[in-house]
């Protein structure tokens, strides 16, 4: 639901995928991702610095939620268990579905994502208990 030409978040949709099947979270309240580069710079004592970047770091970010069930704790409680049984824990994705101001959708995917619960939230009277949690993954691609 773009806005005057914009992006405005409203018409951005993430879907959370792990071995242990999907997590809904339809009080997502913030998203946020960025690349991570590998930057590397050459000095020739004959010229200007030359730049380069590879491209093999990966993305990271965060998401905060509001919790209106146990599926994060839920998530995450599954998978202590099964780190300390020994258990293979396999990789996720992220799905990013985004409503593109001309009326087109674009999709995205952030593969071999692992995420991590950075804070289950503080608990106060008459407050939303806001949780968060990051992710690293190999790699974003277009669908």
């Amino acid at each position: 639901m773009p806005q005057n030409g914009l992006n405005i978040g409203k018409d951005y949709r993430f879907d959370f995928y792990t071995a242990q099947g999907n997590i809904v979270l339809p009080t997502l309240l913030k998203f946020t991702a960025k690349k991570i580069n590998q930057k590397m710079t050459i000095k020739p004592i004959t010229g200007a610095p030359i730049q380069l970047v590879f491209e093999d770091g990966g993305w990271e970010g965060s998401f905060d939620v509001s919790r209106i069930d146990s599926s994060l704790d839920d998530y995450f409680a599954a998978r202590e268990a099964a780190y300390y049984a020994g258990a293979n824990i396999p990789s996720g994705y992220i799905q990013e579905t985004i409503s593109e101001v001309d009326g087109s959708i674009s999709t995205y995917q952030f593969q071999g994502v692992v995420l991590l619960y950075e804070d289950a939230g503080d608990i106060e009277a008459e407050k939303d208990v806001i949780q968060r949690v990051s992710f690293v993954a190999s790699t974003r691609i277009k669908k």
